[in-house]
């Protein structure tokens, strides 16, 4: 037998232990009827005095029926029972969100692993409009048996070799052009993109792109030009 203290209007009333056992300690005040945790107000034994001569608030104490607030007990235990999917509900859709950012990430990475992915990666991206390309690594990708001449016609001649050193599909990077006098300083410099040079726009893993363009240059700026210098990069 315990004695506890509402703690909204301070009422007290005697609970027994089957019953806080039956409701998981919670009870219902019979005079206001807030519902609360009983052990949290017990009251200390010293200062009950069971033959003291206060008839009026025994009366109240003694007219509670524990058994009442069994009901409420069970309905706070079902809500705490219905929440507990809610967490880890949480922890799944947070880990599968990072997985699809950590996806569309590498997305032209694994594109280039793995080409039978391109749709699904594309079906990803449909929700943010992200775009599925080759990937752009312009540290694989070099110049290889340039050369530069004068077109007997009056333009000139540029023929070069890209060449992919990973052992997967890279972007096809643009080309910079820059032709120079004898003092290397610049006269014409050129931006060309692969439309421009007529290119695919991805090299073969350990493959190599062959380049030829022909241009022409103003009349007053030709007979400055005495070299070139070319530059591969990604727009």
């Amino acid at each position: 037998m315990h004695i506890t203290h509402c703690p909204n209007c301070q009422t007290a009333f005697k609970v027994r232990e089957e019953h806080l056992l039956a409701a998981n300690g919670w009870v219902r005040c019979g005079k206001c009827q807030n519902v609360f945790e009983a052990h949290l107000y017990f009251a200390h034994k010293t200062a009950v005095n069971e033959a003291a001569p206060f008839s009026q608030e025994r009366q109240s104490i003694e007219g509670v029926r524990p058994g009442l607030f069994t009901g409420d007990a069970a309905t706070h235990k079902q809500m705490h029972s219905g929440a507990g999917w809610f967490w880890p509900f949480m922890s799944v859709l947070l880990a599968l969100a990072i997985l699809w950012q950590a996806v569309l990430w590498n997305r032209h990475w694994l594109v280039a692993e793995e080409p039978v992915l391109r749709r699904t990666l594309e079906a990803l991206c449909l929700p943010v409009g992200c775009k599925v390309e080759w990937p752009q690594e312009p540290n694989s990708v070099l110049i290889e048996n340039s050369s530069f001449s004068e077109n007997p016609t009056g333009g000139f001649n540029l023929q070069m070799r890209f060449k992919n050193i990973q052992r997967h599909p890279v972007a096809t990077p643009w080309l910079e052009v820059t032709l120079t006098d004898v003092q290397d300083q610049v006269v014409v410099r050129r931006v060309l993109s692969i439309e421009d040079l007529d290119l695919q726009d991805h090299i073969a893993a350990m493959r190599d792109q062959r380049v030829q363009f022909s241009f022409e240059v103003d009349a007053s700026l030709r007979e400055r030009i005495a070299g070139y210098r070319a530059l591969i990069f990604y727009p």
